[in-house]
């Protein structure tokens, strides 16, 4: 019969099974901390790469909407709420020649919505591909040129193929694009030229939409450069005062973009609060697991001394047990996050109000590299001290108190 050798791995994982109860405590609270680290990090991240990506797409200084629509056009450019506010014609094509514009093009939002008559509701967008400068770039990624009539360019998020026919609004529609996801509104959206968006806002009209002008070449914004002599405030409240009968509002896109990341700032500093106290909390209350076991177990470590254990023996022991319950739990954090995380990645999208997009792999390898040696690094940490106080000392005094 072969005897194993008593090292300090195997030591550590006998005594881990024979303590089984406070053992599966102990790499349930790193899981949890695992768990939390890395999740606040991957949504932290992906929170950062989603306002990135909203301001490479914004590319107007502004965008003129009725006024008392601002909050619905930012819902439907940032999350891709479903609306629907219209200029009249007229009024549109005075817009697109005011003072103090660089460069303008008009946009047309219709709401389909659940019915006999649509496939699903979604957020339709109308663009000029002539004059546009704010969507026609990157979707021409997709389909050069853009979409031509009764065409249309899907989101990332919309349940649909290249080559298929969907029904909005009682008429069909191919689908000749599918764009890459951008974590804003975009990906739930779907975009026609600005002749198909016509003909489908007369549908709009025919089932029953609302506050439809009279009239064609009606639309719903106009996305505009400001020329470079005219500051941002000053263009806004030119476009107010001079259109002032006419209710148009002005939305900044500096603003706008300002506003998201002041929100996001405040999320971010309430994630890692929370992450660094929750971090704290688990090295105190494991060091304090480990001190009050020491207690426990002088004993157990006074045999081991006088079987001829070294006092680094006895720090090893401690510190081995400590990194094979930091491993575990850390493993099992990070198996249940990504879990958790990775398939429903989109619906966590989608329930944030803010700008979401997940990250790279390279950054996702990254965080959860990261936060595993973090995870890892806890039970070390926290049992550092018993192991620096079971070694120094005697054993004479740890067999007395055993006694």
């Amino acid at each position: 019969m072969r005897t194993q050798q008593l090292t300090a791995l195997n030591l550590s994982t006998r005594n881990i099974r024979r303590r089984a109860g406070r053992s599966v405590c102990l790499i349930a609270l790193v899981a949890l901390l695992s768990f939390a680290l890395i999740g606040g990090s991957l949504l932290a991240s992906s929170l950062k790469t989603g306002t990135a990506s909203m301001s490479d797409r914004l590319g107007a200084d502004a965008m003129l909407v009725p006024a008392g629509y601002e909050t619905k056009a930012e819902g439907a450019l940032l999350r891709g709420e479903p609306s629907a506010f219209f200029f009249d014609g007229e009024l549109a094509s005075r817009l697109l020649n005011a003072d103090g514009i660089s460069q303008a093009s008009p946009q047309l939002f219709i709401a389909s919505f659940e019915s006999e008559h649509c496939d699903f509701a979604v957020q339709m967008i109308g663009y000029d591909p002539s004059t546009d400068f704010v969507v026609a770039p990157w979707l021409a990624e997709a389909v050069p040129g853009g979409p031509r009539d009764s065409e249309i360019i899907i989101g990332a998020s919309v349940d649909g193929k290249i080559g298929e026919v969907l029904t909005l609004l009682g008429s069909k529609y191919n689908v000749v694009g599918k764009l890459d996801e951008t974590g804003m509104g975009f990906d739930t959206s779907v975009f026609i030229n600005l002749d198909t968006a016509q003909a489908a806002l007369r549908d709009y009209a025919k089932l029953g939409g609302e506050n439809v002008p009279d009239g064609d070449g009606a639309v719903s914004s106009i996305a505009v450069n400001i020329a470079q002599n005219v500051s941002e405030n000053d263009f806004a409240r030119g476009i107010r005062y001079g259109f002032r009968d006419e209710n148009v509002g002005v939305l900044l896109t500096q603003s706008m973009l300002g506003s998201v990341a002041g929100n996001l700032n405040t999320f971010l500093t309430i994630i890692t609060a929370l992450i660094v106290f929750l971090w704290l909390l688990t090295v105190g209350v494991l060091a304090i697991l480990f001190s009050v076991t020491l207690g426990e177990r002088k004993r157990e470590f006074g045999i081991y001394r006088a079987l001829g254990a070294t006092r680094r023996k006895l720090a090893q022991i401690i510190i081995t047990e400590s990194v094979i319950i930091s491993l575990s739990g850390a493993v099992i954090g990070t198996a249940l996050l990504c879990l958790a995380f990775f398939p429903f990645s989109r619906l966590i999208g989608l329930s944030i109000d803010l700008p979401y997009l997940q990250p790279d792999a390279g950054t996702l390898a990254a965080i959860l590299g990261g936060g595993l040696a973090l995870s890892m690094l806890t039970g070390p940490l926290a049992a550092l001290r018993s192991a620096v106080k079971i070694g120094s000392i005697a054993t004479n005094s740890i067999m007395r108190e055993g006694e």
